[in-house]
């Protein structure tokens, strides 16, 4: 079989009405699959793109693209894997090796729902969503169980969700160390996070579903729960010593939640979008990494910000879920890809934001 190419296609038109002026569609990045259809299903590395059409999460490594999925590969689905992207001439990026986090299980869950990667050096920070399902309402199911459906009983708690890897790689982006630590007992003792730990996630509970990290500094972005006066935390920890260092920051978005986040020069940039299943706008904004809350006590130049960039147009059934740095300057104009879960192979776009937006 050959492997799956990705090929950088830069589009000469800018669309989307709902887009501010300032935020430009730049082209598209085609991640384009090669291989027969079959090939997704395998459980062996063979360079395909495993999961066409779940990609959740993005990163780079230098001259690699990191790509990850919210759901399991393999045929039982139960693998959890992200796979590493390499260039090669003309532009082309071809999968050259998967990184196995987990086999899953039926007791704890089959997948992690990889929701983020973020990247620092040579370290990869891969973070599950930490959260509680509910099955669907099925028109094929009968009307008793389906009522049933709503029961308390029926909210999973899927252990396999609750972690979070720091993968060190070396030059040739091979794994040389790999570990894991989970956020649910953090997130079970807060006096602010723990009511909603067992809620599920679309229905306003825990969904962990951005990363970022800074010095060291990890910082969680929840798509839910959204507080009152729209408010999202945000959780700063160390990976050596989380129950200690852990923290909550609070971020606006209007109502929307985090879809995922990257760290730039200045802050971070944010995808925000619903935080359950309805309708609902995708934004980017730039937040300056500062909690939210204003006070008496606090200077107003004390207080965090958060400028909106734009809104996105998702191509049909796509959900903005990555985002990727590929450019910035001093002048706070930033170069961004975007990746959407839902259509095949992410259907990733280039974005330009210049600095006159946030001024």
């Amino acid at each position: 079989m050959k492997a799956a190419c990705v090929i950088f296609v830069i589009a000469s038109v800018v669309y989307g009405n709902a887009m501010a002026a300032d935020l430009q569609l730049m082209g598209s990045v085609q991640f384009k699959d090669q291989q027969e259809a079959g090939c997704v299903k395998s459980s062996e590395y063979n360079g395909c793109i495993k999961a066409v059409e779940d990609l959740s999460a993005i990163g780079r490594v230098g001259e690699y693209l990191v790509v990850g999925a919210d759901e399991g590969t393999g045929p039982d689905g139960d693998i959890n894997i992200i796979q590493v992207l390499s260039q090669q001439a003309d532009d082309q990026y071809v999968v050259t090796n998967d990184i196995v986090l987990f086999t899953g299980d039926k007791g704890n869950g089959k997948e992690m729902d990889i929701e983020g990667i973020a990247v620092e050096g040579n370290y990869l920070y891969v973070i599950g969503s930490h959260s509680s399902r509910r099955n669907t309402v099925k028109p094929d199911k009968s009307y008793k169980n389906n009522r049933k459906t709503f029961h308390n009983k029926r909210i999973d708690d899927e252990v396999n969700r609750d972690w979070l890897y720091r993968l060190k790689v070396d030059a040739q982006m091979q794994l040389t160390e790999k570990k894991r630590i989970t956020l649910r007992s953090i997130i079970q003792k807060h006096k602010v996070l723990k009511t909603f730990s067992q809620i599920p996630s679309k229905e306003n509970g825990i969904d962990i579903e951005g990363i970022a990290v800074v010095d060291n500094w990890i910082y969680a972005g929840f798509r839910g729960p959204v507080f009152r006066d729209n408010y999202v935390p945000v959780l700063k920890l160390k990976f050596d010593d989380p129950e200690n260092t852990a923290s909550l920051l609070w971020v606006n978005f209007s109502g929307g939640g985090i879809r995922d986040m990257a760290k730039v020069d200045d802050g971070f940039l944010i995808i925000s979008g619903p935080v359950g299943d309805g309708p609902g706008t995708y934004s980017v904004h730039h937040w300056d990494g500062r909690d939210m809350i204003p006070g008496k006590k606090r200077e107003q130049a004390e207080i965090g910000k958060v400028i909106k960039l734009g809104e996105i147009d998702p191509p049909e059934g796509g959900k903005a879920e990555g985002i990727l740095v590929v450019g910035e300057n001093d002048g706070g104009s930033y170069e961004f890809m975007l990746v959407f879960d839902g259509v095949k192979n992410g259907s990733p776009m280039l974005f330009k934001f210049s600095r006159g937006g946030k001024e």
